[in-house]
């Protein structure tokens, strides 16, 4: 079994033991579903239950459970090998006999409010676990994932007992679930964060150069550019130094 397995349920159990006096030797209580899907996962509940649990584990079944699925196996060929199962663990007696019930009946009868009997309970069964869900108080409940055990987290209801619980709890008793948990879980206190200084950061350059300061002198636009033409000029003809005026010369003759 893989450690981190082992440690989550290590944490559920760690949370009934301490809220609900869950203790161990452990007691498990288990159905018809269940041992058929051991079957299908080729599972040895007799060894594999008690080694995820971590501790004695004593497994139960009823006269109810095991005749209902006895007479299963008389109609459904594959059901035979989960009788076999069943059969081999100890009854609890559950009051039924010379009269049995359904299974699913008889299980919610013994999971009462509070679990009287301290019961784990190893079910396939959506109904029977639904069940517990909303009624039943501080049961853990174990279903098979493949061919892995698997324990349930604690429902919601739970965990509000829980806290509610907590709360009557005085300070001296709060320090030594703390340690308590620190011990058999191994979890750790956590350290309050470290608060970081801001350092002073340097102002933006930007911001420190100065403003150049703009000229109002607006220079004329040269229109010889904006038209885009050359000025084309005339040239006087000269002779021997001396411009010729043409109109002059003909007014005197």
């Amino acid at each position: 079994m893989k450690v981190k397995r082992y440690k989550k349920a290590q944490r559920v159990l760690s949370f009934f033991q301490h809220n609900f006096d869950l203790k161990p030797p452990y007691k498990v209580l288990l159905d018809g579903t269940f041992c058929h899907a051991a079957l299908d996962g080729k599972v040895n509940v007799k060894e594999q239950i008690p080694k995820y649990l971590g501790a004695d584990t004593t497994i139960y079944s009823t006269q109810c459970i095991i005749m209902e699925v006895e007479k299963l196996s008389k109609m459904v060929s594959n059901i035979y090998g989960a009788w076999l199962i069943v059969k081999q663990f100890p009854v609890h007696r559950c009051g039924h006999e010379g009269r049995p019930m359904p299974a699913a009946a008889c299980i919610k009868s013994i999971l009462k409010k509070n679990n009287p009997h301290q019961y784990i309970m190893a079910t396939q069964d959506d109904d029977i676990r639904q069940h517990i869900h909303s009624l039943v108080i501080g049961t853990p409940i174990v279903y098979l994932s493949g061919s892995a055990p698997t324990l349930e987290k604690p429902t919601a209801k739970c965990e509000a007992i829980a806290v509610e619980g907590k709360k009557c709890l005085s300070t001296h008793e709060l320090t030594t679930l703390k340690d308590l948990k620190r011990k058999i879980l191994g979890e750790e206190e956590a350290a309050p964060p470290i608060k970081k200084k801001k350092k002073a950061k340097n102002p933006n350059p930007l911001s420190c150069k100065k403003k150049q300061k703009k000229s109002n002198i607006t220079q004329p636009p040269n229109k010889d550019h904006e038209s885009g033409k050359r000025k084309r000029k005339r040239n006087k003809k000269k002779m021997g130094g001396l411009s010729i005026n043409h109109n002059a010369l003909a007014n005197s003759s």
